[in-house]
């Protein structure tokens, strides 16, 4: 029989918080809860739905958090690498909106169509990992 609840100790030691922090998530009615024989428990169900709508805490031993994010999102850095371009770049270029971001927690996502909907129709910048391969032919074939 597959656990449908655990107590806020073992969800506080899988994400490697203090007893504080662990409580106050509790309290911010993060994830759906209950008591049973005087112990709170925290709702398998509802706390893995709750991990994969945020990015900010980490499980010890894992999946990563915000798969529901990940699949559709890209973070700042990693939109700035796949660009080649500085971080700092990347936030004056988002101060004209050229395409959808949202706040998840604390972090700014950019959505992936939405930027490479902005990105076939512009020519200023180009993806690195593009530019890497472009090279890459260009130097194979110069060596033929």
């Amino acid at each position: 029989m597959k656990k449908k609840s655990m107590s806020v100790r073992e969800m506080r030691r899988l994400l490697g918080l203090g007893k504080t922090e662990a409580y106050w998530l509790v309290k911010k009615n993060y994830f759906d809860t209950v008591i049973i024989a005087g112990k709170m428990r925290v709702m398998i169900e509802s706390f893995e739905n709750w991990y994969a709508n945020q990015l900010h805490y980490k499980k010890i031993i894992g999946e990563a958090p915000g798969k529901n994010w990940t699949s559709i999102t890209m973070s700042i850095q990693e939109t700035a690498r796949l660009l080649g371009i500085a971080e700092g770049t990347l936030y004056d270029l988002m101060k004209k909106k050229p395409f959808k971001t949202v706040k998840v927690g604390m972090y700014t996502r950019i959505y992936i169509d939405s930027f490479e909907d902005w990105y076939n129709s512009q020519s200023h910048y180009k993806k690195v990992i593009k530019n890497e391969e472009v090279a890459a032919c260009l130097k194979i074939a110069s060596l033929n």
